[in-house]
């Protein structure tokens, strides 16, 4: 049975602004998480990482009856997060991915499919010019000169392509570890309305389902954030999605989730797509 809430084509993208410090969220972590959290110098790190593994629990309570502080998790070959079988034998299909940066924590969750995401500033990148040729391909290259000497059009253009590209290694698993930026390529679909995945390199084989089955998407988080999500999928396949903006987290207030159906409903709501 799926998640409560999830269908097996559906995905929901969850975006939080990152706040001030939260009580309620710490104590919702296991205690290697809280290990974790006190090895951060920064007070900022200590407080992004509490926010964000507090709503990767509060977001998979929504989806199964386990209480927040409960979840427990294991790591794949390549690192990535899953659910501990032990301890939830039966909601393996329950598939999340996690990404937090400056500003913004995303988690994203699906059922029976593999999901990643990423979100990064936008102006993390002070010059874009730079990294050109370590992270876009040729066709992307292409497209890269058209862009112009604006320095914020360049910068969107290469956090775009770095963040689907970072969304796409995360649900395969791997990472950047194993195949580099510059190796793959997404590139806008015919039509112009989705994109799609080019492996760029011979030795990248798990990328090549992903250049005829996989689905991405990509927004922005307020004008400072560029977020992206990407799934497996059966051809042809139509997937749908929600994007579930919170208000945040305040210390001792609890979370304040506002839900609308279409559009952007002001600082918290829900959009709703469906693509192939």
């Amino acid at each position: 049975m799926a998640g409560l809430g999830l269908e097996p084509g559906r995905l929901d993208l969850h975006l939080m602004p990152v706040t001030t410090d939260c009580e309620d969220d710490r104590r919702l972590l296991s205690s290697d998480e809280q290990a974790r959290a006190l090895r951060f110098r920064r007070v900022a790190d200590r407080v992004l990482f509490i926010q964000a593994h507090g709503l990767l629990r509060r977001v998979l309570s929504r989806h199964a009856a386990v209480a927040p502080s409960e979840w427990q998790f294991a790591a794949g070959p390549w690192g990535k997060p899953a659910l501990c079988p032990q301890r939830h034998p039966t909601l393996q299909d329950l598939r999340f991915n996690l990404s937090h940066c400056a500003g913004q924590v995303a988690v994203a969750v699906a059922w029976a499919r593999e999901v990643g995401v990423d979100i990064e500033r936008v102006d993390a990148l002070r010059q874009p010019g730079e990294l050109v040729s370590s992270v876009l391909g040729p066709l992307e290259q292409q497209g890269w000169q058209q862009v112009g000497p604006d320095l914020q059009a360049q910068q969107h253009f290469l956090m775009t392509r770095w963040t689907l590209k970072e969304a796409v290694l995360k649900a395969l698993g791997i990472g950047l570890t194993q195949v580099a930026p510059h190796q793959l390529e997404v590139l806008r679909t015919e039509d112009g309305t989705g994109w799609q995945i080019r492996p760029c390199a011979g030795h990248a084989a798990a990328l090549q389902d992903w250049s005829r089955h996989g689905w991405l998407h990509s927004g922005l988080a307020g004008e400072t954030h560029r977020w992206a999500l990407a799934c497996d999928r059966r051809s042809g396949e139509a997937v749908s999605w929600r994007l579930i903006h919170h208000q945040g987290v305040l210390a001792g207030c609890g979370e304040d989730l506002s839900v609308g159906q279409g559009g952007v409903h002001g600082l918290g709501g829900v959009v709703e797509g469906r693509a192939r």
